[in-house]
């Protein structure tokens, strides 16, 4: 599709200016409007617009987003904005069937029609393209504690380094936040959230100052290890959370 009309030339300059001085810019998001592609002058990449993230779009994938707005922006520019959408953003990849809304600067998959009723408000759903869109998400730059609770339930989770943890001491909630700070997410999606953290995760308990990184032996031996480190750390999990992990002096890997 032609970038080069005057109405494209307008609308570049526009988000150039917002990215300099726009209140969106600060947050880190898109200047351009959802559904929007953006596409790097010296690159010819191209990104999906949705939340006010950008989403690469592979080549292979071009045809699917043809006909939409584009505008062209230095890459430098585009590498600017966030990867991680809005809060509310409902998006699924491209030619698929699973949907997800963004709480709490995370993906949370919306389980059956009924749920997605309650979440839809008469929003867009994104159709994202179909490239590692989950990475962004599982940079531990995102892993922040985060405390949820499935809508018309009373279970209070912690969600840190890919992992919930329920919390039943009010002690625990306070520290994490406070009641003020839970996010509902949908009905029926923290069955699909596991009881381990990421491999690779630096984790402490809350009552303790011994960090611990989380991985593997080997790909044939199952089940998280720990062993003590210096790294920095990527959360705070309740206290006993990490019990369960056998302690290894060194030597664990997620890749081999």
């Amino acid at each position: 599709m032609r970038v080069t009309t005057s109405f494209s030339t307008i609308t570049r300059w526009l988000i150039l200016g917002l990215s300099l001085f726009g209140a969106k810019s600060f947050a880190g998001y898109v200047s351009a409007p959802d559904g929007y592609i953006l596409l790097g002058i010296e690159t010819s990449n191209r990104y999906y617009v949705a939340g006010g993230a950008r989403f690469f779009i592979p080549p292979a994938q071009h045809s699917l987003y043809s006909g939409r707005s584009t505008v062209a922006l230095p890459q430098a520019t585009i590498d600017s904005y966030t990867q991680v959408p809005m809060d509310g953003t409902l998006f699924r990849q491209i030619g698929t069937t699973p949907i997800y809304v963004v709480v709490g600067q995370r993906p949370w998959w919306i389980p059956n029609p009924t749920e997605l009723d309650v979440w839809d408000d008469w929003k867009e759903v994104h159709n994202i393209p179909n490239s590692n869109w989950n990475d962004p998400f599982i940079d531990y730059t995102y892993a922040m504690s985060l405390l949820v609770q499935e809508r018309t339930t009373s279970q209070i989770y912690l969600w840190v380094a890919g992992a919930k943890y329920l919390l039943t001491d009010p002690a625990d909630i306070a520290y994490f936040g406070g009641y003020g700070s839970v996010k509902t997410v949908p009905l029926g999606t923290l069955a699909s959230v596991p009881n381990e953290p990421f491999c690779g995760a630096v984790l402490r308990e809350r009552s303790s100052s011994t960090l611990y990184a989380v991985g593997y032996i080997n790909s044939s031996t199952p089940g998280l290890r720990k062993h003590a480190t210096t790294h920095p750390t990527h959360g705070v999990v309740p206290d006993g959370a990490l019990s369960a992990f056998p302690t290894m002096s060194s030597g664990l890997s997620c890749i081999w």
